[in-house]
C-alpha cells in the first residue's frame, strides 16, 4: 500500500511539474505531499521502543492519504494514463525522432527538479533513465543549484557499496577515509547536493551519510541510475516525462502522427510547446485528424512565434496556441467565447443558463446550434465540461489569455495589439478612451480617418509595412499625444494634422525609405525632445528645426535621388549654417550621408565647429571625408561617437554580414578608417579613445600593430576588411614597449584579406598579447595556412568562439609543436567553433586535445577531417553538432576501422575514474573519452543540407536550442552557444 502511495505521489507532481500547474498556487497538494514523505519517514525509522509506530495508525493514515483528490489534474490528463502511470504500464507511442524527444525530456526533468528542489523534506533524488552524464552536468550548471549549495559534487557511483560511496564522498571533500568523524560534522553544516553518477539501483539512498543530515540545511543526495526500484523522496523518470507525447499523440490521432508526411512536423509542433501541457493540449486537439501538411507548418511558425511583449515564455506559448485554435473557429463560435471569456461565472455556470444568454445577446439563433458551440469549445478545450456535461466552466489560464487577445475591445484604456497580424486598426469606439495604443508591427493599411483621442498620450504604429498614407485629419483630436512612432511604414508625407501636435515630445520615423521630405512645419512642434529620422531618404533639413529649442535627440539620413530628377536646391548644403548651434540642449547627434553628396564636403566644413560647441553632447555619429577634420575635436574622452573617416565610395559593396556591422556599430565608441595610406597621427589620436576600429581597404599597411601599441590598447572590437597589404595581423616586432599589443581586445573580425598569412608573428611573443580576446572570426584568406602557433595559443586563454571560413589553405589550425610543449587542454573556454569551406582540413590541432568546455561545433565542405578528429574534443558539455548528413554517416561507417584500431593510441585525460581535475573557472570533466564516438553523438547532432543556405540553417538550429534554453534556465546564461545570423560570407546557396 504504501509502494501504490508513493506511486500517486510521484505521478502527481511530475504533472503538477508542467506548465500551467507549476505557476498555480498548490498548496493542497504540497501539504499531502509532505505528508506522504513524513509517512516514508516513520517506516524508515529504528523500531525501538520509544519510537514504535502502530502498524494500525500507519495503515490508516496510508488510506486516508491514497484517497486525495486530484480531479484539477483529470481535468487535463485522463484518468486512464494516470492509473498507468501508477501502475507501472507503458503506454507511449513510439516515434523515430527519440534524439529530438529525449533533447526535451532532459528539460522536462530539469525543471522537475527545480519545481521541488527547494522543500526541506525532500532529502532524496532518484533520476532514472539518465543514458549518460549530460543530465548530471547540466543540472550542477544551474543557477538556482549554484545558488542554493555551499557544495555541489558528482561521484561515480558504478559498482560501489553504501561504505565505499561514502568514503568517496569524503575524498572528494579533501577528508582522508580515517576522519570520518570530521568530515560528518562538516557536512552537517553545510548546504550540500551530492550527485551520484551510475548508482547502482539496489542501494537505498536512504541508508547515504545517516550522520551528515542536519533539518536547518539544504541537504539533496541524488542517485542517477538505469532504473528506478528503489525508494527516494522525488523520482525523476525519463519514461514518465513522455507523458506530453503520449497525450499528444492521442489527441491528434495515431494514423496522423505516425504517417510518414506528418511525422517530423508533429514532433517540431510538440517541441515547440515546450512542455506546456495545456498548450499542447490545444494544439492536439486543433489538429486532430488533419492530414494538410500546410496546416502542421502554420501551427508550427503560429505557437513559435515571438511577440513584443513582457509576456512569460509560458504565457506566450499559451497565447499562441489559443491564437491559433481561434483562427480556426467559425465567426459565431469566437463570438460566444469571448462572451465566456468576459462573463462566464469562475466556479462553474449551468449550460442552460449560458445558453440563453447567448440567446439574449443575439450569438446564436437556436439551442441546438449552442449546443453545437458548447460542445466544439469543449472538444478544443477551450471550455470544460462536468456533471455529466450539465454545468460549464472556463480555466483560468485560458480565461487571461483571452482577455489579452481581445483586450482592445474589452479594455479600452490600454489597446495592446502589437504582433497580432490586424489587417484592419480597431473602430473609432476602441480610440474613445485609449491613454497608449500599441499596433506596431500589425499588416494595417488604414487608419480612421480622425478617430477622437482625447486622452492618448502614446501611439505605436511601426511596423506596419503596407500603411501608405495617412488621413489630412487623423491627428486632429489627439491634443495630449506625446509620443508617436511611425518607423517601418510606407509613408511619403505626414499629414497637416501632425504638426498641430503641440504636446508632442518624441516623433519617431526610423526607416521609412519612401519619405522624402520633411516640412518646414516640423518647427511648430516646440516641446520636440527626439527626432528620428534614420535610414529615411530626405534631401535636406528645413532651417525651421532651428525652432525646437528642447531637441535633445536628433538622427537624420540624407539620401540623393539617383534617377536623375533632382530638386533644384537653392543650397548647396544639407544643414543650414548656424542650425545646429541654435540647439544648445543636443546631447546625441547622428547624421547619415550618401557618400556620392558632394554637398555634404560643403556642409561638414561649416557645421563641425557649431558641432565641437556643443557643451551637452555625448554621443555623435558623423562622416569625415577627410582625415583632417578630425584636428576640430580637443576632447574625446567624454563623448561616444561613430565616426567614419575617408573617402566612403558607395559603388563598393561591401562583402560583411549586415549582422556584424550593426554589431559593430553597438559599441562605445567607434572609427572606421576607409581606403586610407599611411598611418596618420590623427587617426592614431582618434584610435586611442575608441572600443571599436573597422580598418576597411587600407591601401598601404602591412599590420595591423603598425598603428602603434597605445593607440590600439582601448580597443575591444576589431573588423579588418580587404587590406590586400597586411601579411599578419600582428607583428610583435612593430611594438617596442608594454606587455602585449590589443591586449583589451574582445572581438577580431577577419574578411578577404588575399594576403593574409599569419595571425601572429614575431620572435617572442608579450604575455598579454591578445590575452582578453574571446571571439576571432577568419573569413576568406586564401593564403592563410594556420591560425594559431603553439604559443599564440597560450595566451589565448579567454578564447570563447572560433570562426574560420573559406580559408582553403588550411589543413591544421595549430602548427605542430614538440612533445615536451605540450599542454593538458589547447583553448580551455572554448565553447564553439565553426569550419566551414576549408577542403584540406585534416585535424584541428595536430592531435592536442580542445577546450573542455566546447558546446557547439560546426564543420562544412572540410571533406578531409576523417574521424580522428575526435581525438582532439575533450569535452563533454557538447550541446551541438553540426555537418553534413553524408560525412556524418562516412564517420560512422569508418568507426570500426578506424577508431577500434587507434583506441589505444587516443589521448586519454591524465585523471582516474569518478575523480576531477580542476581547471581555474571550469566545471568538472568526467574521464575517458568513450562518449565521443559518433553513435553516441546522434543525440545532438544537426544534420545541414547542401540544397538550403548554410547561414539560414545555422540561425534555425541556434533558435531552437535557445527557445530550449528560456526553458529550462530561469537566468539567461551569457556565453552559450548562440549563432550570429551572418556566419556565412559566402552569401551563397549550399551546392
Amino acid at each position: 500500500m504504501l509502494g501504490e502511495l508513493n506511486s500517486k505521489k510521484d505521478v502527481v507532481f511530475l504533472i503538477l511539474s508542467y506548465p500551467p500547474f507549476n505557476s498555480r498556487s498548490n498548496e493542497t497538494h504540497i501539504a499531502w505531499f509532505q505528508d506522504v514523505l513524513e509517512i516514508n519517514h516513520k517506516v524508515r525509522e529504528p523500531h525501538d521502543k520509544e519510537k514504535k509506530v502502530k502498524s494500525s495508525e500507519l495503515y490508516s493514515e496510508i488510506k486516508r492519504l491514497l484517497h486525495h483528490s486530484i480531479h484539477d489534474i483529470e481535468a487535463h490528463v485522463p484518468a486512464d494514463i494516470i492509473v498507468d502511470m501508477c501502475e507501472w504500464r507503458s503506454p507511449w507511442h513510439a516515434t523515430t525522432n527519440k534524439p529530438t524527444l529525449d533533447f526535451c525530456v532532459d528539460d522536462f526533468m530539469i525543471r522537475h527538479l527545480l519545481q521541488y528542489i527547494q522543500i526541506p523534506e525532500i532529502r532524496t533524488i532518484m533520476i532514472s533513465e539518465a543514458t549518460d552524464n549530460t543530465l548530471l552536468f547540466r543540472i550542477k550548471k544551474l543557477p538556482p543549484v549554484i545558488q542554493m549549495f555551499d557544495i555541489v559534487i558528482h561521484i561515480n557511483a558504478n559498482f560501489l557499496a553504501v561504505k565505499d560511496i561514502e568514503d568517496r564522498i569524503i575524498e572528494e571533500l579533501g577528508f582522508s577515509k580515517f576522519s570520518r568523524g570530521e568530515a560528518d560534522k562538516f557536512l552537517r553544516s553545510q548546504n550540500f547536493m551530492i550527485l551520484l553518477y551510475q548508482f547502482d539501483s539496489w542501494i537505498d539512498l536512504n541508508d547515504l551519510g545517516t550522520g551528515w543530515w542536519n533539518s536547518d540545511k539544504t541537504q539533496k543526495i541524488a542517485g542517477f541510475t538505469s532504473d528506478s526500484s528503489m525508494p527516494a523522496d522525488l523520482k525523476i523518470s525519463r519514461h514518465d516525462h513522455l507523458l506530453l507525447w503520449n497525450l499528444f499523440c492521442r489527441n491528434v490521432g495515431k494514423l496522423v502522427v505516425h504517417s510518414s508526411s506528418s511525422q517530423p512536423l508533429a514532433v517540431d509542433v510538440w517541441r515547440q510547446c515546450c512542455g506546456h501541457l495545456l498548450a499542447t493540449a490545444l494544439i492536439a486537439r486543433a489538429l486532430k485528424d488533419v492530414n494538410d501538411v500546410s496546416i502542421w507548418q502554420h501551427a508550427f511558425r503560429a505557437i513559435g512565434f515571438l511577440p513584443m511583449t513582457s509576456h512569460s515564455i509560458e504565457d506566450r506559448i499559451l497565447f499562441n496556441a489559443l491564437a491559433f485554435v481561434l483562427g480556426h473557429l467559425g465567426s459565431a463560435a469566437n463570438k460566444c467565447l469571448k462572451y465566456c471569456a468576459s462573463y462566464l461565472e469562475m466556479e462553474r455556470t449551468h449550460k442552460v443558463d449560458l445558453l440563453e444568454s447567448w440567446m439574449k445577446e443575439d450569438l446564436i439563433g437556436t439551442l441546438d446550434e449552442g449546443e453545437q458551440i458548447v460542445q466544439q469549445l469543449v472538444n478544443v478545450v477551450l471550455l470544460e465540461s462536468f456533471q455529466n456535461g450539465e454545468s460549464i466552466r472556463m480555466v483560468d489560464e485560458v480565461r487571461k489569455e483571452l482577455v489579452n487577445f481581445y483586450k482592445a475591445e474589452m479594455n479600452p484604456l490600454l489597446v495592446e495589439l502589437d504582433g497580432k497580424g490586424l489587417m484592419e486598426a480597431p473602430k473609432s469606439e476602441a480610440w474613445k478612451e485609449a491613454n497608449e495604443m500599441y499596433l506596431m508591427n500589425n499588416k494595417i493599411s488604414k487608419l480612421p480617418d480622425n478617430p477622437k483621442c482625447p486622452v492618448l498620450s502614446k501611439l505605436f504604429l511601426q511596423g506596419n509595412l503596407q500603411l501608405r498614407v495617412i488621413s489630412p485629419s487623423f491627428f486632429q483630436c489627439m491634443p495630449i499625444l506625446q509620443i508617436l512612432n511611425l518607423s517601418q511604414t510606407k509613408i511619403k508625407c505626414l499629414p497637416q494634422s501632425l504638426f498641430k501636435l503641440v504636446q508632442l515630445r518624441k516623433f519617431i520615423l526610423r526607416s521609412c525609405r519612401l519619405f522624402k521630405e520633411l516640412p518646414a512645419e516640423i518647427g511648430d512642434l516646440c516641446l520636440l525632445e527626439v527626432l528620428d529620422l534614420e535610414e529615411t531618404e530626405i534631401i535636406d533639413l528645413p532651417v525651421t528645426i532651428g525652432n525646437l529649442p528642447k531637441l535633445t535627440n536628433l538622427k537624420v539620413s540624407f539620401y540623393l535621388p539617383v534617377n536623375g530628377n533632382r530638386k533644384n536646391y537653392s543650397s548647396n548644403r544639407i544643414i543650414p549654417q548656424n542650425l545646429i548651434s541654435r540647439l544648445v540642449l543636443l546631447e546625441e547627434l547622428s547624421i547619415d550621408v550618401n557618400p556620392e553628396d558632394e554637398r555634404w564636403k560643403a556642409t561638414i566644413q561649416d557645421i563641425l565647429p557649431e558641432v565641437c560647441c556643443l557643451k551637452r553632447l555625448h554621443f555623435l555619429k558623423l562622416h569625415l571625408p577627410k582625415v583632417s577634420l578630425l584636428n576640430d575635436f580637443r576632447d574625446l574622452s567624454c563623448m561616444n561617437f561613430r565616426f567614419i573617416v575617408g573617402n566612403h565610395l558607395k559603388c563598393v559593396i561591401s562583402r560583411l554580414p549586415h549582422e556584424l556591422v550593426i554589431k559593430f556599430g553597438e559599441q562605445e565608441s567607434c572609427l572606421k578608417y576607409l581606403n586610407g595610406e599611411g598611418i596618420p597621427s590623427e587617426i592614431k589620436e582618434v584610435l586611442g579613445h575608441s572600443t571599436a576600429f573597422f580598418l576597411d581597404r587600407h591601401q598601404t599597411a602591412t599590420s595591423l600593430s603598425k598603428f602603434g601599441v597605445k593607440a590600439l590598447e582601448n580597443l575591444k572590437f576589431c573588423v579588418l576588411e580587404e587590406c590586400n597589404q597586411i601579411v599578419a595581423l600582428i607583428n610583435e616586432n612593430d611594438a617596442d614597449h608594454g606587455d602585449g599589443i590589443l591586449q583589451s581586445l574582445v572581438y577580431l573580425s577577419v574578411h578577404n584579406m588575399k594576403n593574409l598569412r599569419s595571425v601572429w608573428e614575431g620572435e617572442s611573443l608579450r604575455r598579454r598579447t591578445l590575452f582578453f580576446l574571446k571571439v576571432l572570426t577568419l573569413y576568406s584568406c586564401p593564403k592563410l595556412t594556420t591560425v594559431f602557433t603553439f604559443d599564440l595559443v597560450q595566451n589565448l586563454y579567454h578564447l570563447e568562439e572560433l570562426l574560420v571560413e573559406d580559408c582553403p589553405e588550411i589543413n591544421c589550425l595549430m602548427l605542430p609543436t614538440d612533445k615536451q610543449r605540450r599542454t593538458t587542454w589547447l583553448l580551455p573556454n572554448l565553447k564553439k567553433m565553426s569550419l566551414h569551406y576549408m577542403p584540406k582540413l585534416v585535424s584541428l590541432c595536430g592531435g592536442e586535445r580542445v577546450s573542455p568546455s566546447l558546446e557547439w561545433v560546426s564543420f562544412y565542405d572540410c571533406p578531409s577531417l576523417k574521424i580522428q578528429f575526435l581525438n582532439e574534443f575533450s569535452s563533454y558539455n557538447l550541446k551541438v553538432i553540426i555537418g553534413e548528413a553524408d560525412w556524418w554517416s562516412a564517420l560512422k561507417q569508418n568507426e570500426s576501422e578506424v577508431w577500434e584500431p587507434n583506441k589505444s593510441k587516443r589521448l586519454e585525460p591524465n585523471i582516474s575514474e569518478g575523480r576531477r581535475i580542476s581547471i581555474p573557472g571550469k566545471a568538472d570533466q568526467p574521464s575517458g573519452s568513450e562518449g565521443l564516438k559518433p553513435q553516441n553523438l546522434d543525440g545532438i547532432f544537426f544534420p545541414i543540407k547542401r540544397d538550403i543556405d548554410l547561414r539560414t540553417q545555422l540561425a534555425a538550429i541556434n533558435d531552437q536550442l535557445q527557445a530550449r534554453m528560456q526553458i529550462t534556465e530561469p537566468t539567461k546564461q551569457s556565453g552559450g552557444p548562440v549563432v550570429e545570423a551572418g556566419t556565412s560570407s559566402k552569401w551563397k546557396q549550399v551546392a
